[in-house]
């Protein structure tokens, strides 16, 4: 991606609950600031269920915009809280790979051409939660559409184990890792643990940390990760 071009970038998590939706949102107010346009896709969501929609589904649809056809954002969203293959077998449907990649490729693509907007691809769970009736995972999408990924990870106990287990999976399946994201995203005593984390992280995974958010993040906040993901894109 050449600096300050369009980009396609899938924000990913060590786990479930860690803020990539958070995460998410806050991306597209930063951008916005800055003038940019920004089109959202999360491939399936699940729980939060309010008798039509998922939490995280009405979250990202709310922040819809740049001419994006609300129905893209997310375009599969099922009952139950659990991993994404097992709630659409309990809701009767079968998800296949080719189905979530032909979602991404309409938020993607214009009369067969790229669309020249920035697009931000929200994974459901962690990177290997299953995500199909075969059991493929996040990692598997990610790797068939070759995107470069940001890490969203939080700085309290056990996240060095999680992060760097994370990281080194998508390593090995040859995706690009642009620097974590550590979000406070529950209210922790600020021990040892979590004051060393940044650095810690840094250090161990070879990342740049983009940005260390707070429990509530500001607008600033927004204009801060926006500016930090534009500068390595």
């Amino acid at each position: 991606m050449a600096r300050g071009s369009w980009f396609r970038i899938a924000i990913i998590g060590t786990d479930t609950g860690v803020g990539k939706t958070a995460v998410t949102l806050l991306l597209v107010r930063g951008l916005r600031a800055l003038g940019e346009a920004v089109w959202l896709h999360k491939p399936i969501a699940c729980g939060g269920w309010d008798g039509t929609s998922s939490e995280d589904g009405r979250s990202l649809r709310a922040v819809c915009g740049d001419g994006q056809d609300p129905s893209t954002v997310c375009p599969l969203e099922f009952p139950e809280p659990c991993s994404p293959h097992l709630a659409a077998q309990e809701a009767g449907a079968t998800v296949v790979m080719a189905d979530l990649l032909a979602g991404v490729q309409v938020c993607g693509t214009t009369n067969h051409e790229p669309r020249t907007t920035n697009l931000l691809l929200e994974t459901a769970g962690g990177l290997l939660a299953p995500i199909t009736a075969a059991r493929e995972t996040n990692a598997d999408l990610l790797a068939a559409l070759g995107w470069p990924v940001l890490l969203v990870t939080r700085p309290h106990l056990g996240t060095l184990n999680h992060t760097q287990l994370t990281v080194n999976e998508c390593r090995r399946r040859g995706l690009r890792v642009l620097g974590l994201v550590i979000n406070h995203h529950q209210q922790v005593e600020a021990g040892l643990a979590v004051r060393s984390a940044p650095a810690e992280l840094a250090a161990l995974t070879r990342l740049p940390v983009l940005a260390e958010l707070p429990f509530r993040p500001s607008g600033d906040d927004a204009l801060r990760l926006a500016h930090a993901l534009r500068a390595i894109t």
